[in-house]
C-alpha cells in the first residue's frame, strides 16, 4: 500500500529538511566530478588501468579512514563534524579548476585530490544513518532512508546527464567547481541546523553513556546474522558493478562507438531505475519481510546485468543499466532500516563506518581488477563474470533464516 503523506510528513523536522538538501547536492556535486575527472584521465591516457588507478585513489582510503571516522563521528557532535569534513573537501576540489586555469594540472594532482576524497567521504557515508535518527522520530527511518537513497539516485541521474553536457563545453576539470560549491553550500545548511543531542537508547546504572569501542562494532557485526550477511551481500554488489562500473567509459567508447554524452547517458538510465524504485520503497508496504526483499532484489540486480549479454547494443545497455538502478536501490533503504534498529544510539558512528568501509572497500577491488582484467578477457567474459559475483550471495541469503524473518 502507497503512503504518500509519509513525505510530507518528515519534511515537518527542520533539522532533517536542512540536511536533505544540502547532503543532495553535495551528492549532485560529487557525482559531477567522478564522472568529469574520469573523462579526463580517460582522455589523457585511453587507458583502461589508469581508470583503475582512479578507482582505487577514489574508494581505497576508506578502508583506512573508516576506522578512525566513526569514533570520532561518537566522540563530537556529528554536525560539527560533517561541516568540517565539507569545508575541507570543498577547498581541496576548488583547486582543480585553478590549477587548469594557471596551466598547471597535472595527472598527479587528480589522483590526489581523489585520495583526499576517499579519505574523508566515510564522514558522509557514516555520519548520515548516524546522525538522522537524531533529527526525525523512530517511525519515520525507512521514509529518511529511502530520502538517503533518493539523494544518490537525484544527483545519479542529473549529475552524469550534467557533466557528460558541459564537459565538451567548459572541460572537464572546470566542472569540479560545481562540487566545490555543493561541499559549501552543504557546509552553510549544516551551520543552520541547531546543535545535536545524541540520544542514547541503552541507559546504565550510573545515567552515562556505555563507553563503546571499534571492537563493539566488529563484536556486533560478527554476533549478529542481519548485520552480517546483508553486509557480505553488499560487498558482492560492489565488487562486481565495480568491475563492471570502471570499464564503462572504454564500452561506451569502443563497444557501442559513442562517446562523454552516452557515457553520461548510460549513468543517467542508471540512475533513473533507481530514482523511481526510491520513491516508491520509501511509501510501499509490501507483504514480504525486509530480509527476503533484500534477497530476492540482490538477485534480480545480477540478472539485470546479465542483461548485456543479450547483445551489445545501446537500447539493450540503456534498458540493463535502467533495470539494474531500479532493482539494486532499494537494497539500502531495507538493509539501513534495519541496521538503525538494530545498532545502539551511542555505537552508530562506529558500526556504520564500519559496514560502510567493509562494503566500499570493495568497490575500488571492483574496480582494479576491472580495469587490469579487461585486457585479458573480453567484454563478454567480464560482464558474465561481474553478474555471477553479485547473483549468487542474493541466492544465498535466502538460506539465512534470521535474514528471511527480518
Amino acid at each position: 500500500m502507497i503512503q504518500v503523506q509519509r513525505y510530507q510528513q518528515i519534511f515537518r523536522f527542520r533539522a532533517f529538511r536542512l540536511f536533505w538538501i544540502g547532503f543532495t547536492f553535495s551528492a549532485l556535486g560529487d557525482v559531477a566530478t567522478r564522472v568529469a575527472l574520469t573523462w579526463f584521465v580517460f582522455e589523457k591516457t585511453n587507458s583502461s588501468q589508469a581508470l583503475g588507478l582512479l578507482a582505487l585513489t577514489y574508494t581505497g582510503p576508506i578502508i583506512l579512514s573508516g576506522l578512525v571516522v566513526g569514533s570520532v563521528l561518537d566522540r563530537f557532535d556529528r554536525r560539527t563534524v560533517m561541516m568540517v569534513d565539507n569545508l575541507i573537501r570543498g577547498t581541496i576540489m576548488a583547486l582543480i579548476p585553478l590549477l587548469h586555469v594557471l596551466g598547471l594540472l597535472a595527472l598527479w594532482h587528480v589522483y590526489l585530490a581523489s585520495l583526499v576524497y576517499g579519505s574523508l567521504v566515510m564522514v558522509s557515508l557514516a555520519g548520515s544513518p548516524a546522525l538522522v535518527p537524531d533529527l526525525i522520530d523512530e517511525e519515520h527511518l525507512a521514509t529518511a532512508n529511502a530520502l538517503e537513497t533518493l539523494s544518490y539516485t537525484l544527483s545519479s541521474v542529473l549529475g552524469p546527464l550534467l557533466a557528460g553536457f558541459l564537459i565538451p563545453i567548459i572541460g572537464a576539470p572546470r566542472v569540479v567547481l560545481l562540487d566545490a560549491a555543493s561541499y559549501f553550500f552543504f557546509a552553510f545548511m549544516l551551520l543552520r541546523m541547531p546543535a545535536t543531542t545524541r540520544k542514547l537508547h541503552t541507559p546504565t546504572t550510573s545515567g552515562t553513556p556505555p563507553a563503546y569501542r571499534l571492537a563493539d562494532a566488529g563484536r556486533l557485526l560478527l554476533h549478529n546474522p542481519i548485520l552480517l550477511s546483508t553486509t557480505l551481500m553488499f560487498m558482492a554488489v560492489n565488487l562486481g558493478f565495480g568491475a563492471f562500473l570502471v570499464v564503462l567509459p572504454v564500452f561506451s567508447t569502443n563497444i557501442l562507438h559513442g562517446g562523454s554524452e552516452l557515457y553520461g547517458t548510460l549513468l543517467g538510465a542508471l540512475a533513473l531505475g533507481e530514482l523511481a524504485s526510491s520513491i516508491l520503497a520509501g511509501t510501499l508496504d509490501l507483504p514480504l519481510s525486509l530480509g527476503k526483499l533484500i534477497a530476492i532484489a540482490q538477485t534480480l540486480t545480477g540478472v539485470a546485468l546479465a542483461l548485456l549479454l543479450v547483445g551489445f547494443t545501446i537500447p539493450i545497455a540503456l534498458f540493463s543499466m535502467a533495470l539494474f538502478g531500479f532493482v539494486s536501490a532499494p537494497l539500502t533503504i531495507w538493509a539501513q532500516t534495519l541496521r538503525m534498529k538494530i545498532i545502539p544510539a551511542a555505537l552508530r558512528g562506529r558500526t556504520f563506518a564500519l559496514l560502510r568501509m567493509l562494503m566500499q572497500s570493495t568497490n575500488p577491488a571492483g574496480g582494479m581488477f576491472g580495469g587490469f582484467l579487461l585486457p585479458l578477457l573480453s567484454m563478454p567474459v567480464l560482464v558474465a563474470l561481474a553478474a555471477a559475483v553479485i547473483t549468487i550471495p542474493g541466492l544465498l541469503g535466502l538460506q539465512v533464516r534470521q535474514l528471511r524473518e527480518a
